[in-house]
């Protein structure tokens, strides 16, 4: 499961439209994926799940997300680390600049 689809799992639309805010905004800023972290477990602090369940299997899908894509994001490549951020768009359309930034944001500089 990469970032987009952590934040399609989100069953309330609330929730999940306000998450994507946040992930949004993170993709275009300096930001680099530890503080995507912390802005992900900030924000699951801060808001109420209508349904425990849904906020536990949340909780459990952010984790894994974690453990792949940033714990172990070392052993990833630049491709990878795109594809689990979901940002093969800005790359592609982005420019050397753009790229400049995305390399530094995912701990891909050479």
């Amino acid at each position: 499961m990469n970032l987009d689809e952590l934040v399609n799992s989100v069953p309330e639309t609330d929730l999940r439209e306000n998450l994507s805010r946040w992930v949004e905004e993170w993709k275009q800023d300096d930001k680099d994926i530890e503080k995507l972290a912390y802005l992900i477990g900030k924000w699951h602090g801060n808001v109420w799940f209508q349904d425990a369940d849904a906020s536990n299997k949340f909780h459990s899908e952010f984790q894994s997300f974690k453990s792949v894509a940033i714990d172990n994001i070392g052993g990833l490549t630049l491709n990878e680390r795109l594809y689990w951020f979901g940002l093969f768009d800005v790359w592609n359309s982005g420019n050397e600049t753009t790229r400049n930034r995305l390399r530094s944001k995912l701990h891909a500089n050479a």
